[in-house]
């Protein structure tokens, strides 16, 4: 298997590099494909038919492309990949956790030994229950991913194939795990500070309040945030997001859970995961700017399970961009330089994934690497 990365700043370049890329004879079968939300993304579909390419795409909050940090672009991965080693699953449904076992049960059909690499909309899904979907069908499916962005407008991410678009649904890379080697790590490195708090009233992915404190008034006082949130919800809600809550599960995990939207009139924040009433929580801060070593030095670990992978996909919280700022190139820079092989990723709304001597569960501000490597 053989991966060529290709960028271009509309469709017209991707075109160009596409012709460029495969003028050698180089046949890709499946393109991996992170884009803008204002890029128009039917043309792009349309082109990859054109050439019999399957597609595995979502748009973002910012584009990752080797070392390169890109914001409103178009990046594609193009990989040779034998169309009998995957499958493609794509379901859109308000009930989350019931497609979630459907794409499992799918995966268990396709492959007898399968890995999910999973792209969902960003702002319509709680993760939590893909999680929960997935593990109750079959525990031992290794999952990974994120959810889509669509550039901190907060309207919209999509999902998309060669025939499929969703912004309430999933798209899923199946991977027979005969054929190719998977692996994967996440990690994030935000520190807790604070006294623990308690969740006295949620629903789902919406925390209405915390110790009986309307949610937005204990960020604001704690973090003591000067802006008005009634006239500035959505840059407010940005700012809540690089403070994240620690919460300790009840499976052990400690997860991340970052505020995605602010509900005015209730006064609520609405998270990218589920956070249940009773959870006890600690509020987070970024690390300092060591943190892009340790995550080098975290996923490097990887190397000893996939020596030299074909392709590099990265699923990067799009807090952790907005907390540590220019230096994020920094990591994409020593990510690509653990093996030097075409990398790939986007700034997600939320990263699925697993830590080192933990489970797989759903995070924020945390890179949720992931390696491919056919097998000889």
């Amino acid at each position: 298997m053989e991966a060529k990365n290709i960028q271009g700043e509309n469709i017209g370049e991707i075109r160009s590099a596409f012709s460029k890329a495969v003028a050698n004879g180089y046949t890709p079968t499946l393109a991996i494909v992170f884009c803008s939300a204002s890029q128009d993304r039917k043309a792009l579909v349309d082109f990859f038919n054109e050439k019999n390419v399957a597609v595995f795409g979502c748009t973002t909050a910012g584009e990752i492309l080797d070392a390169e940090i890109l914001e409103r672009s178009i990046v594609c991965m193009l990989i040779d990949i034998k169309k009998d080693h995957y499958k493609l699953f794509a379901k859109a449904s308000d009930d989350t956790y019931g497609i979630s076992k459907d794409m499992a049960k799918f995966a268990k059909e396709s492959f007898a030994d399968p890995s999910i690499i999973i792209l969902s909309s960003g702002l319509t899904i709680d993760a939590e229950n893909i999680i929960s979907g997935v593990k109750d069908y079959d525990s031992k499916i290794p999952l990974f991913g994120g959810l889509a962005g669509d550039d901190l407008t907060m309207k919209a991410s999509y999902v998309f194939s060669n025939r499929y678009e969703t912004s309430t649904g999933l798209l899923a890379l199946v991977i027979d795990n005969a054929k190719v080697n998977i692996a994967g790590l996440a990690t994030s490195g935000w520190d807790d500070i604070g006294v623990e708090k308690t969740i006295t009233k949620s629903e789902g992915n919406i925390v209405y309040t915390i110790d009986d404190e309307p949610a937005v008034d204990v960020f604001v006082k704690f973090f003591q945030f000067t802006e008005s949130v009634d006239d500035r919800s959505e840059i407010i809600a940005m700012n809540f997001a690089q403070y994240p809550l620690q919460m300790k599960k009840d499976n052990g995990n400690i997860v991340l859970r970052a505020p995605m939207m602010v509900d005015i009139e209730s006064r609520a924040l609405i998270f990218a995961g589920g956070i249940p009433q009773g959870s006890k929580v600690k509020f987070s801060v970024p690390p300092g700017f060591d943190l892009i070593d340790k995550t080098r030095d975290r996923v490097s670990v990887l190397k000893d399970i996939i020596e030299s992978p074909d392709a590099v996909i990265v699923f990067s919280c799009k807090a952790r961009h907005l907390a540590l700022g220019p230096i994020m190139e920094d990591e994409a820079g020593k990510l690509r330089s653990i093996w030097n092989k075409p990398l790939i990723g986007l700034f997600t709304y939320g990263e699925i994934g697993t830590a080192k001597d933990s489970v797989c569960d759903f995070h924020n501000e945390t890179c949720s690497l992931v390696l491919l490597e056919e097998k000889s």
